[in-house]
């Protein structure tokens, strides 16, 4: 069986190796000059001397593993994020603003047998100054483990920062935001390849109802193509679409498709028990085009460049990176890296050009009680300005064992 599973894997690996060569075949994606890429590494090397990166701390993804040692008991699992973030935006594309709230995630957990996992519960979302306004959630998710590294979970997803999707394609804050997941979720977990194919329906409709229907299709994939000691190289694959429209609906508004794709390399070494524990530079050529059949985006289609160096500390994380966007549009994305503002109406930049460092401060305070303190600067190079933002968030999650179900 394992022989097959690893077939499946370099079929998976392959295919989706040859069907983004040959659109990178067809369009033509920007790149530095000689100046910019000497700027760039120039900063990155003194700024490794000092500063620690951007990659979520395990405390911030969904714990919904199969657990042997939890068949036919109950479970009651609490998941609980306040979060400060305050973003001091100053130029045309983004507007700053401040949010500072909490969610709240109760849930009951059972498991009838060694492959089936199944959650009932409800989300809580509410920001601080508009406590009469709760956004609550019913959730419900069954899960099942085809092997132990291939799952399928129907209902609430492990969504938002668990697709690993980078920050020009999927924004941080939308772990804050829009932290539930609703549809189907097809997870390939082994020691070669990740592979993460989901369905995000945001919104159902009936027929005549006078909205659009709106979901998210995305597949995030990691695979590792070389490993010796403790350097290894891989290539990750991402892709999401987003999608407004519907046939039964009486709105009149166009069906909108948005697809945006990144593909890259990333080369890790790690230093176990050293200061500076693992060392990760990632490139990623970007993408974006409108599929929809009636174009109403400020432009068709786009690329951009994304290059990161991040530094790994047991509490300290640094990322530093250069990102080019050239007509440049991601509806899930930082709204920072696209080339056109969702708040400024007919307000565009074609190009855009960032250097970002940011920094991330993470520390377990008690038991499952975590803290993370962020600060991200960045700087437009075509513009001369900085923008950034700094956050505080604190989580808490634990498993309360309820009882023993005895089964008949």
């Amino acid at each position: 069986m394992k022989y097959y599973y690893t077939i499946i894997e370099k079929y998976l690996f392959s295919g989706f190796f040859l069907t983004h060569f040959s659109y990178f075949r067809k369009h033509k994606f920007p790149t530095m000059n000689i100046k910019q890429v000497f700027l760039l590494f120039f900063i990155l090397s003194l700024s490794t001397a000092q500063c620690f990166s951007q990659s979520y701390s395990s405390f911030y993804l969904n714990n919904q593993e199969i657990d042997s040692s939890k068949t036919n008991k109950l479970f009651l699992q609490i998941n609980n994020t306040n979060f400060f973030k305050n973003n001091e935006y100053f130029g045309n594309i983004a507007k700053g603003y401040t949010l500072l709230g909490f969610h709240l995630t109760p849930q009951i957990i059972y498991q009838p047998n060694e492959k089936t996992n199944i959650r009932l519960g409800t989300h809580l979302l509410n920001y601080y100054g508009r406590e009469d306004e709760i956004e609550v959630s019913l959730l419900f998710s069954l899960k099942y483990q085809f092997h132990k590294n291939v799952s399928l979970t129907l209902g609430n997803i492990k969504g938002t920062l668990n697709h690993r999707l980078i920050e020009p394609l999927f924004d941080y804050e939308r772990f804050l935001t829009h932290n539930t997941e609703t549809g189907i979720q097809f997870l390939w977990q082994s020691e070669k390849l990740f592979g993460d194919l989901w369905l995000d329906w945001e919104q159902q409709i009936f027929h005549n109802e006078p909205f659009q229907e709106k979901f998210n299709v995305g597949l995030s994939m990691d695979y590792r193509i070389f490993k010796q000691n403790k350097f290894s190289i891989s290539i990750p694959f991402q892709n999401i679409i987003r999608h407004h429209g519907g046939q039964i609906n009486t709105n009149d508004d166009p069906l909108v498709t948005i697809f945006n794709n990144a593909t890259g390399l990333t080369l890790k070494n790690e230093y176990p028990g050293k200061f500076i524990q693992q060392i990760r530079l990632s490139a990623y050529f970007v993408n974006y085009q409108d599929l929809s059949p009636t174009k109403q985006q400020m432009f068709i289609d786009g690329t951009g460049s994304y290059t990161t160096l991040e530094v790994f500390n047991k509490r300290f994380n640094f990322l530093a990176g250069y990102w080019y966007g050239k007509q440049f549009i991601a509806p899930l994305g930082n709204p920072l890296y696209e080339t056109y503002s969702r708040t400024n109406l007919f307000v565009e930049e074609p190009v855009r050009q960032l250097f970002m460092a940011k920094i991330n401060y993470h520390q377990k305070v008690y038991n499952n009680i975590f803290l993370d303190v962020r600060f991200e600067p960045y700087y437009d190079i075509l513009n001369k300005h900085f923008e950034y933002f700094y956050g505080l968030v604190i989580i808490f999650k634990e498993d309360f064992f309820l009882k023993k179900v005895k089964k008949h």
